[in-house]
């Protein structure tokens, strides 16, 4: 089976979200979020620092590898390369994903403080250290060298 399909997922709303983790018993909060993303690491990412609305997010993504994944919102638009603080191993299986907009600002940003919500994971929700807006042919290279099969260009894109 191939991983390079696209996956369906759901935006969750705020409510949902926190019904989740207090059912998970994860409490989100300052916490247990890092301190800050890895400067190094994420200046060295294509792309750059960008954000997305959540209400454009249709639940089109592809997992890159276990701490990357490309999510399109809209689907129509090239895609945003959000980078994960910490592994997760079974993304590349996940049925579905969600996000929290942790500042409640209708957005998922770089330098946010917004969260992955990974449904069958613990814990469920995994914060995001970088958002960058990618190019089409930066998408596609990131993809080949994930090892994933890159979908045919059409014309005009």
């Amino acid at each position: 089976m191939s991983t390079s399909f696209r996956r369906r997922s759901v935006a969750l709303s705020m409510p949902v979200v926190s019904l989740l983790l207090a059912a998970a018993g994860c409490a989100g909060g300052p916490a247990n979020r890092p301190a800050g993303a890895r400067a190094a690491e994420t200046a060295a990412l294509p792309g750059t620092p960008g954000c997305f609305w959540l209400r454009n997010f249709e639940g089109s993504w592809t997992a890159l590898n276990q701490r990357q994944l490309l999510v399109y919102a809209p689907l129509s638009s090239p895609p945003y390369l959000v980078q994960l603080f910490a592994p997760v191993p079974t993304l590349k299986f996940a049925e579905r994903l969600g996000f929290e907009d942790v500042e409640r600002t209708g957005m998922i940003c770089n330098n946010a403080q917004d969260d992955v919500i990974i449904p069958n994971w613990t814990p469920h929700q995994v914060p995001i250290t970088a958002v960058r807006q990618l190019t089409r042919p930066e998408a596609r290279v990131l993809m080949q060298s994930n090892g994933l099969k890159v979908p045919a260009d059409k014309a005009g894109s």
